[in-house]
């Protein structure tokens, strides 16, 4: 009698867990990689999208896989115009997040809001507990950077 509800928050404590340091881990990443765009120390990697999100999917841990992270980059002219909407996912025929999202960085001094979005596939467990905020049992794990560029040449 005790048994079911016992595994059920076990479980529930276990995902929440994973989903915690999975976003945490994307936070960190997110950081990291914000730094090149911020200081302009690695002017190939920040060339275009592609290269960028190249240099994010080698900085990732083996846990997180390259295809179901999504970029996306503004220059919002002030602090306060920053739009941290969640931004609409779409998804080719076999499931996996198309990556079509706006990249624009900002120049030297200007403002940059990078954030690097990741769809996780989440496991099933049919105990009630649902943590997913996508379609299909995925959760949207996003980080965000957001600071003034330095003045770089």
């Amino acid at each position: 009698m005790i048994a079911l509800p016992f595994f059920a928050v076990l479980l529930a404590a276990l995902m929440t867990s994973l989903v915690f340091f999975a976003q945490q881990t994307l936070e960190s990443v997110t950081a990291r990689s914000g730094r090149l765009l911020l200081t302009g120390s690695d002017k190939a990697a920040v060339a275009s999208k592609a290269a960028f999100k190249t240099r994010i999917c080698n900085d990732l841990p083996s846990y997180l896989r390259c295809e179901n992270l999504l970029l996306t980059a503004a220059k919002p002219d002030t602090f306060t115009a920053a739009d941290f909407t969640q931004p609409t996912i779409r998804f080719d025929a076999r499931g996996k997040p198309i990556d079509d999202l706006p990249f624009t960085i900002g120049e030297p001094g200007k403002i940059t809001v990078l954030r690097v979005l990741y769809v996780w596939d989440l496991p099933t467990v049919s105990l009630g507990y649902d943590i997913s905020n996508l379609p299909g049992g995925r959760r949207l794990l996003v980080g965000t950077a957001i600071a003034r560029a330095e003045l770089y040449k």
